[in-house]
């Protein structure tokens, strides 16, 4: 169940492509993210390093 992590309707985030709703959480999601790392003292750079530890192409 996703719905512990705030997302009331899991079939949003399918289809639409990149132009879809589910693009658009993704997008809102990241800026969130950015904007609060910002907060907590983490850089760009950090944020990178983090996306490829992941290993997430």
């Amino acid at each position: 169940m996703m719905n512990s992590l705030g997302i009331e309707k899991p079939d949003e985030w399918f289809g639409g492509g990149k132009d879809g709703c589910g693009a658009k959480i993704v997008a809102h999601l990241l800026l969130m993210a950015a904007y609060r790392a910002a907060l907590l003292g983490y850089g760009r750079e950090d944020l990178v390093r983090l996306l490829e530890a992941t290993g997430v192409e």
